[in-house]
């Protein structure tokens, strides 16, 4: 009942560049995409081209080509004039940017295969605010300026009139909703295509879009662990990822697979998105932002962390305190019999536990729980069909993840959703959508599940040897 395994469908780089780099040397503009499959195949990895559309898709493969550096070159340099967007086939890049108040050059990253870089000037129609230099031998695919802005820039790369037709009259839940105003709101509708057996969403609470199947399906998973932890959200816990959910922003992209220019984008992971502000910057502008956005994503990685760490119990954080459960470990200074903790209620006791939960617990410990880490398929989400209203319209909903099996989503924003909807609407659908079972069902249901299949093969095996007295 095991999930998948990536290993299985990991692209290897070194047995598929062959056929990648003889079909992006032949003339841009003649090449012949009748038999471009495999080519596709060759970089389902790389996002900037895999999450398009496939008009999109050939429209790179027509365009693009094939450069290869050997290593320590410079292939853009901070400051030049922007003309070309590369993407990474093999090897490794380190891009480096020297500050203008000390000329201090700080190295921010390594860039490894299916990275990019040179998107920033296009975007702005600036210079390179970054330097980049190969540290392998480096193996590109590059796209002209005009070209990039074509794919990347147009008004229909997140939302064709094609895909706003398909959200109209196949989809059953917008029915009644004026889908039309979410152009008010940028890329509140975004296209995004996913490849076989990758992951969508790793947890289902914290996704900021609903997702619309155009094209193909995906799989719903439950996860369970072998200690049957169910993890019980506080107020603040669900007040946190309600929040996060919608807020405009893209800081848990990690979360979440879209089409992004922040998912798509090395350089404006490391630089932030494009914006009017942005275009007119000097280059102390430049340095005092970066070191902001460094600042910034330091900042929020703790408080991801801090967040995760909410839901521990008690015991867990006197643990961690020295003098909580061995009293030799206790300082000085602190008055222990005043010491108190405010992020979980203190755990009882087993004397002072109700009758209630002194049965809920033995029935919690007499469940036949798995030996190891497990997945269950709960649905397929095919086309028409959506995820991720549920969390919308109901609290407490469980953690799933979300695998394609090849499909084309449409993802709305469900901050922009919700600004738009209105009571009556927001009412009507309430009443139409089921939510999910609790943690708990899950649990019980794996558990009724193995007392019956042991139940059977004990049936069974009394069966056989009364079979066999008998003879």
């Amino acid at each position: 009942m095991t999930l998948f395994d990536e290993s299985n469908f990991r692209i290897k780089s070194f047995n598929i560049l062959p056929n990648v780099r003889q079909f992006f040397k032949q003339p841009t503009g003649e090449r012949d995409l009748c038999n471009v499959d495999e080519i596709r195949r060759c970089l389902a990895d790389i996002k900037p081209f895999s999450r398009l559309s496939v008009q999109l898709q050939n429209q790179i493969l027509q365009e693009a080509w094939y450069e290869c550096y050997a290593e320590q070159r410079t292939i853009i340099r901070q400051g030049d004039r922007a003309a070309c967007f590369y993407m990474i086939l093999s090897g490794t890049a380190v891009i480096t940017y020297k500050r203008v108040t000390d000329n201090h050059t700080q190295t921010l990253t390594v860039l490894e295969r299916g990275c990019t870089f040179g998107e920033k000037g296009l975007m702005t129609n600036g210079r390179q605010i970054f330097t980049v230099k190969s540290n392998t031998q480096l193996e590109l695919l590059v796209l002209w300026k005009d070209d990039f802005k074509a794919i990347y820039m147009a008004d229909d790369r997140y939302c064709s009139s094609e895909d706003l037709k398909f959200l109209k009259t196949n989809v059953s839940f917008l029915r009644g909703f004026p889908i039309d105003r979410l152009y008010e709101f940028p890329h509140a509708i975004q296209f995004c295509k996913f490849g076989l057996s990758e992951v969508i969403a790793r947890d289902s609470r914290r996704m900021k879009h609903i997702l619309v199947v155009k094209k193909g399906s995906f799989a719903v998973w439950k996860r369970l662990d072998p200690d049957g932890h169910i993890r019980k959200s506080s107020k603040h816990d669900l007040e946190q990822l309600q929040s996060e959910k919608m807020i405009d922003g893209d800081d848990d992209q990690d979360e979440e697979g879209t089409a992004d220019n922040k998912t798509l984008f090395s350089e404006i992971q490391l630089s932030g998105d494009t914006e009017p502000s942005s275009l007119h910057e000097t280059a102390l502008d430049i340095d005092l932002r970066l070191t902001r956005l460094q600042h910034s994503t330091a900042a929020n990685e703790r408080k991801t962390s801090g967040l995760s760490s909410v839901s521990e119990d008690v015991a867990d954080l006197e643990k961690h305190f020295p003098g909580i459960v061995d009293k030799r470990d206790r300082l000085q200074l602190i008055d222990y019999d005043q010491l108190s903790f405010d992020r979980a209620p203190k755990v009882p006791l087993p004397s002072t536990l109700s009758k209630h939960s002194q049965r809920a617990a033995n029935s919690k410990s007499n469940l036949i729980l798995p030996s190891k880490m497990l997945y269950l398929h709960i649905k397929t989400i095919n086309e028409g069909q959506s995820f991720g209203l549920t969390d919308m319209l109901f609290p407490n909903q469980p953690t799933f993840t979300l695998v394609s099996n090849e499909c084309e989503c449409l993802l709305l924003r469900k901050s922009s959703f919700v600004r738009i909807a209105s009571d009556q609407y927001k009412h009507n659908i309430r009443r139409t959508e089921i939510p999910f079972p609790s943690d708990s069902v899950f649990y019980n249901t794996y558990h009724m599940n193995e007392e019956w299949k042991r139940y059977s093969k004990e049936v069974y095996k009394n069966a056989c040897d009364k079979i066999l007295k008998t003879k």
